[in-house]
């Protein structure tokens, strides 16, 4: 079981290598999943990205110069099976001939107890709105507390896809989706 660090922890106990700068993290794809959810018919379905890229960094001495910036290539999605598939890359939902990457970009991130909670902007389908994120940062249970090489982050959110005019297929789409970042993450 991956043991979790508070923020706190990390703001008042621990030093970087240089004060007051950020780590600058890689995303190891091969340890990493983008993934959502959704209701389909009343049933959870889930779904993923295959293509994505992050700019990570992470500032454990002060909290509000972490930034977090995601981009998903829409066309790679996988909706959970091939009909769900189709209609989510279709006009009527993502647009993803038009519109190929759904882009977020953190404005300010601040600490809430083991929460990390990331305010930022995000763009699907060419409409930008506000977005919320909460995120996680664990390391392998067993290593040194002060390890920050190699680590795990968890973000998660909600959005309404009505928001963005992905509307397509109300009937039998629900209008939230839950989304599930959970990524290995190491020191440039």
């Amino acid at each position: 079981m991956k043991y979790f660090i508070s923020i706190v922890a990390f703001i008042f106990g621990f030093s970087t290598a240089v004060w007051g700068e950020a780590i600058h993290y890689d995303l190891v794809k091969d340890g990493s999943k983008v993934g959502f959810n959704y209701t389909f018919s009343n049933n959870k379905v889930s779904g993923k990205f295959q293509d994505y890229s992050a700019d990570l960094a992470l500032d454990f001495e002060n909290i509000k110069n972490t930034r977090i910036n995601v981009t998903l290539n829409t066309r790679t999605a996988k909706a959970g099976f091939l009909f769900a598939t189709q209609a989510m890359l279709s006009p009527q939902v993502l647009d993803a001939k038009a519109h190929p990457n759904i882009i977020f970009r953190s404005k300010s991130v601040h600490s809430d107890g083991n929460t990390i909670v990331i305010d930022g902007m995000i763009t699907v389908r060419g409409v930008t709105k506000p977005l919320q994120l909460t995120a996680q940062v664990s390391r392998k249970a067993g290593t040194d507390a002060k390890e920050r090489d190699n680590l795990r982050i968890k973000i998660t959110g909600a959005l309404n896809r009505h928001d963005f005019g992905a509307s397509g297929f109300s009937g039998e789409v629900g209008d939230m989706l839950g989304i599930t970042i959970d990524a290995q993450i190491r020191r440039k």
